[in-house]
């Protein structure tokens, strides 16, 4: 019987003990509010919109940043 990697990978999360917000970091939201921001300024204010884009990339790099949040912010 063929089973994909990704169910074996489902099960397994159902087997282990959760916190309250599986997979989320501390600056989950806070990048997340960044991309926001960044994708709304760089429509009017490019170069605004570029620094705030800076600072969440240093986020995403340096932070305590999810990856789950990190492909949120390109899905936004």
């Amino acid at each position: 019987l063929f089973r994909s990697k990704f169910l074996i990978e489902k099960e397994e999360d159902k087997k282990k003990a959760h916190a309250a917000k599986e997979g989320e970091e501390g600056d989950d939201k806070r990048f997340l509010l960044m991309m926001e921001e960044y994708k709304r300024l760089r429509r009017t204010d490019k170069e605004e919109a570029n620094k705030l884009l800076v600072k969440a990339m240093k986020l995403a790099k340096n932070g305590n940043v999810s990856q789950k949040a990190k492909l949120a912010a390109a899905y936004l």
